[in-house]
């Protein structure tokens, strides 16, 4: 039997997808929606909930090879921008798939705690080789301030800003630091307290700064060394690194 592409629509959601069938024993007007429900696990998920009759059925096309069929709904699904537009149920154009949150977080659970083997690295290395990355070092701008910045003329919500502090607070706590591991030594220190000496602050810099600062109740701990409340973020300086308490010893 000759293949043939269909276009089926869902009337309480408004869904519509749009497929070939190639595999079919009898007559298009036999097999679609009689036989042969589509291939889409969506659609079977919205039969189930809804049942076949509140679907609009339509055949569309026939072909004489499944070849012409595959590549006329391949050309009709990336003419309607089937993977950017909620509208369509099809997630996929000739074997590229849209990923979802759910299948990346299988593929990250199956591939969790596998070590690859040397083999496997050098493939992975070769396979990427000669691959334009946009945001590898080489092809990123070089100039990219005023307005050739992504973020020109743009602004972060309210609560955009509110996710990025809670994300960098976490990156920065304890042993996520990562001047927890710097040396401190007498040259550093002497070097960061030149450069700061030499810093002249403008009162717009100094008042933005503290307006910013004004009202916010930072959270402190208490060092028994230095007898006084520390704020969080300084206290990996106090404790049992507390200089009061080496001094006392």
């Amino acid at each position: 039997m000759k293949p043939y592409t269909y276009l089926i629509k869902h009337r309480p959601s408004g869904k519509v997808y749009y497929g070939f069938r190639a595999a079919n024993k009898v007559n298009p007007d036999q097999d679609l929606w009689k036989q042969y429900f589509t291939s889409s696990l969506k659609v079977q998920q919205l039969i189930e909930e809804t049942g076949t009759d509140s679907f609009d059925v339509e055949k569309r096309r026939i072909f004489e090879s499944k070849e012409q069929a595959v590549s006329w709904e391949t050309r009709v699904l990336r003419r309607c921008k089937v993977l950017t537009d909620d509208r369509w149920i099809n997630q996929n154009v000739a074997g590229y798939i849209v990923p979802t949150d759910e299948s990346r977080k299988k593929i990250s659970e199956y591939h969790k705690d596998k070590p690859k083997s040397k083999e496997h690295k050098q493939n992975l290395s070769k396979s990427q080789k000669g691959s334009k990355r946009p945001w590898s070092a080489k092809n990123l701008p070089t100039d990219t301030k005023g307005e050739n910045n992504g973020m020109f003329g743009k602004h972060h919500s309210e609560e955009a800003k509110k996710k990025i502090g809670e994300k960098n607070r976490i990156h920065m706590q304890g042993d996520n630091n990562p001047m927890r591991k710097v040396e401190w030594t007498e040259d550093r220190r002497k070097s960061m307290g030149d450069r700061a000496r030499g810093t002249k602050w403008t009162q717009e810099a100094i008042g933005a700064r503290s307006e910013k600062l004004r009202g916010q109740k930072r959270q402190k701990l208490y060092c028994p060394h230095c007898a006084r409340d520390i704020a969080v973020g300084w206290y990996d300086r106090h404790g049992d690194k507390c200089c009061a308490r080496r001094n006392t010893l």
